[in-house]
């Protein structure tokens, strides 16, 4: 009688405990937020102005993480995180709560008005047109009643939602603009320092209940340490 090796059965046992060591591997991993998904949007002034080194060291540090960036306008953002496609969003704050989102502030942003070079910043009768961000735009209904509050016609001459467009129709006499001090006032063709009106609030946004990758969570609290920092 032929007895059946029993080298396929060990080998299958070495198989096993192969993939079960390489699934707990994988698991601790994903716990200590060392693999995952992180599917993040940011508004142009978070991702190049506050946060492009925490976004630059934490793919260094991560780079088994599927991390994709996605830069827009608050509100596309938003509709973005509730449909599911991004997990966490830096924005501006909303005008009124969304249901489905929870926001956590995150840090305040000085606006100011910036005229062209024949302006007088000290003269508010005298702003205007106005080069902004497009209607409906949160920041663009921030800065609208804070102009409001203080009696400046709104007449606008441009709309854009590039900051460095709208800084360059002022350098160009075409108007006279409120942006984050951030933007305006650093990088190529910055703006003399503006006058300060008003300030707006970015916020870490994420869809309220759902269950993310710790991955997503690790970020966040980088977030939170550099805003406060």
């Amino acid at each position: 009688r032929i007895r059946p090796s029993a080298e396929p059965a060990v080998g299958h046992a070495r198989h096993v405990l192969g993939l079960t060591g390489d699934l707990a591997d994988w698991a601790s991993r994903l716990s200590r937020g060392r693999v995952g998904r992180l599917r993040l949007g940011m508004i142009d002034a978070a991702a190049i102005g506050h946060h492009s080194e925490l976004i630059r060291s934490f793919r260094a540090d991560h780079p088994e993480v599927d991390f994709r960036l996605r830069v827009a306008p608050s509100a596309p953002l938003l509709e973005l995180l509730i449909s599911g496609a991004l997990d966490l969003v830096v924005c501006v704050e909303p005008p009124t709560p969304i249901t489905s989102i929870d926001a956590e502030p995150l840090l305040v942003e000085e606006l100011a008005v910036y005229g062209p070079p024949d302006g007088d910043l000290d003269t508010p009768t005298t702003w205007g047109p106005w080069v902004l961000f497009p209607a409906g735009s949160h920041t663009r209904s921030v800065v609208t009643d804070a102009l409001a509050r203080i009696g400046v016609p709104l007449e606008i001459a441009a709309e854009s939602h590039q900051p460095e467009v709208v800084r360059e129709m002022v350098h160009l006499g075409s108007g006279w603009t409120v942006l984050p001090t951030i933007q305006a006032e650093h990088g190529d063709r910055a703006l003399p320092p503006g006058r300060p009106l008003t300030s707006r609030r970015l916020v870490i946004a994420t869809r309220r209940d759902s269950v993310r990758d710790p991955v997503v969570d690790e970020f966040a609290d980088r977030l939170r340490k550099a805003s406060t920092r």
